[in-house]
């Protein structure tokens, strides 16, 4: 093998070293860190989405310009149906989102546990 073939197969061999080294570091700061954000992000956008300002601003607008008694306590009352929906399709979003997030904090050592066990190697 040449000095040139050597150097190069030194280089690849410590490239793929530290990268499967430094991978648990990053998987827990860097990565973490960006999943952190995404699901900040996510949860942003579905807040947004669900428009909670606009149904509690228009809470006790009457609906199709029902301004009598009845229509008012149809709207309100529908209202708050749809509010509370809402907010309980927001709360499990948000649940899962957080399920995630400890899956991602659990993923690597269950998979190095899970390795080490289809070697034959129990804990």
């Amino acid at each position: 093998m040449s000095a040139h073939g050597a150097l190069l197969a030194r280089y690849v061999f410590l490239d793929y070293l530290g990268s499967i080294l430094w991978f648990p570091v990053w998987w827990y700061t860097k990565g973490l860190m960006l999943m952190v954000e995404k699901t900040r992000r996510s949860l942003n956008y579905r807040i947004k989405s669900y428009s909670f300002a606009i149904w509690l601003k228009n809470f006790f607008v009457p609906m199709y310009g029902q301004y009598d008694i009845t229509g008012r306590f149809v709207s309100v009352f529908m209202r708050f149906v749809i509010l509370l929906a809402r907010i309980v399709a927001l709360a499990s979003e948000a649940l899962v989102y957080l399920l995630g997030l400890f899956a991602w904090i659990v993923a690597l050592p269950f998979l190095v546990l899970m390795i080490l066990r289809s070697f034959g190697l129990r804990f």
